[in-house]
């Protein structure tokens, strides 16, 4: 694609956004708002990216919990530089979750221990933010759901797509017929690189908590007991931006893959390619790949009117169906359809590395964090509505862990609409 194609799709974009009714905003006013007092549990690289993007007038950082004395302390630096000078850490999370004075926790750990942080930290009265996939199996995120509907608290799963002011436009130009009927969703995340990280301390002992080496707890994600790889920490969120957009779920999934470029004892795969069916003959492929940056990552909605290309969460591209399938200027008519939720802030650094390209559409990758910890307060606050539920990271969550074990099994799987609900 050209970059003159490029800025076609965007004005193109800009010009059917402008068309929508506003009957919301994801930019909100905190004064009359008592910021939460909160605590972090795994300040590592994600966690990390969560503590820079808390705006202090909705979530105050008072308590930061890691095992490993090296994200500990950067925790605890971020925290007291922009929240509090006088938070204060722990190596054992449960010891901070008997502070009375902390009235929810930000769950940021590796993927098998999401469901038992969380647990613990609903069942000790707090409300949970906990990073995607949900958890690491589908009976884990039910727990989940079952103990925070017992303990009355919020529980809301980290894919921030849900408040990204790009989706909910796109979301509605979906939703309005602006590019038909969707038959095909292409997406993709490709990176080139190992995806290893060096330990910041090659001496710490990790198996207290279960790590067997260093190695494990740096890189985790590579290890089968710990993660579920590509497919739980890049697809998984954008299997659940599709079935949002597309208001639906899959109902089967099939794919391949494989340890493709490093052989280095890893355990998942750096290579991996599935094919999901969803209702209405709707289909979905989808890449993640170690080997290629090309790219990146996006999701390009195919419609028998036109195509809608959403780029590295920061840019939107659209484009009509024109002389042999070539981008062409839309015209737009005013739309008299239900809501979007919009904001104009400007754009910041891009948290996710290159977008679709050239200039991007005028948002930033880290606007969504700040927008969702945001909504986060204002859920327990004010009763707002929780855009990305224990609901909502049980359906992508169970996609993805039907995914692996299809691409696992080498064979096609069904999805019960059944595993997509609670009881």
């Amino acid at each position: 694609m050209t970059e003159r194609e490029k800025q076609i799709g965007r004005r193109n974009f800009v010009k059917a956004a402008a068309t929508l009714p506003v009957a919301g905003t994801l930019v909100w006013k905190a004064a009359s708002l008592r910021p939460l007092r909160v605590g972090i549990i795994g300040p590592g690289g994600q966690g990390r990216v969560l503590m820079e993007n808390c705006n202090p007038n909705f979530v105050k950082l008072v308590a930061v919990s890691d095992i490993y004395p090296p994200n500990l302390n950067k925790g605890l630096e971020i925290a007291r530089r922009l929240h509090d000078p006088a938070a204060q850490g722990y190596s054992d999370h449960r010891k901070m979750l008997e502070r009375k004075d902390l009235e929810a926790v930000l769950v940021a750990v590796p993927l098998w221990m999401h469901a038992p942080i969380t647990i613990d930290a609903l069942q000790a009265g707090k409300h949970v933010f906990v990073e995607k996939t949900m958890a690491y199996t589908i009976e884990e995120c039910r727990r989940m759901i079952e103990v925070a509907r017992t303990a009355r608290r919020q529980l809301q799963v980290g894919h921030q797509r849900a408040y990204n002011p790009l989706y909910h436009e796109a979301r509605q130009l979906i939703q309005n017929g602006t590019i038909g009927e969707v038959h095909h969703v292409r997406a993709l995340w490709h990176r080139n690189g190992d995806w290893r990280r060096k330990p910041a301390d090659p001496n710490f002992d990790p198996r207290p908590w279960g790590y067997p080496d260093i190695d494990r707890l740096t890189n985790w994600r590579l290890y089968s007991k710990f993660s579920r790889g590509l497919l739980s920490e890049l697809c998984s969120h954008q299997i659940h931006a599709i079935s949002w957009l597309l208001d639906s779920a899959p109902r089967a999934v099939m794919g391949t893959g494989g340890i493709h470029r490093y052989p280095d004892g890893r355990e998942v795969k750096d290579h991996v390619y599935a094919i999901f069916d969803y209702p209405k003959n709707v289909t979905v492929s989808y890449s993640s790949i170690q080997s290629n940056a090309y790219d990146h990552y996006y999701e390009q909605f195919m419609g028998t009117k036109g195509t809608i290309v959403l780029g590295g969460e920061s840019d939107a591209l659209l484009f009509t169906e024109g002389d042999r399938g070539k981008p062409s200027e839309l015209a737009v008519t005013p739309d008299t359809g239900g809501p979007v939720m919009q904001a104009s802030e400007s754009r910041a650094r891009d948290a996710a590395g290159s977008s679709v390209g050239g200039q991007a559409s005028g948002t930033s990758a880290l606007n969504a964090y700040r927008l969702e910890l945001e909504g986060f307060a204002r859920s327990i606050r004010s009763g707002e509505p929780n855009l990305c539920d224990g609901e909502v990271g049980l359906q992508s969550a169970t996609a993805i862990v039907k995914a692996d074990e299809a691409i696992n099994e080498g064979r096609r799987l069904e999805i019960g609409r059944d595993l997509y609900t609670m009881a």
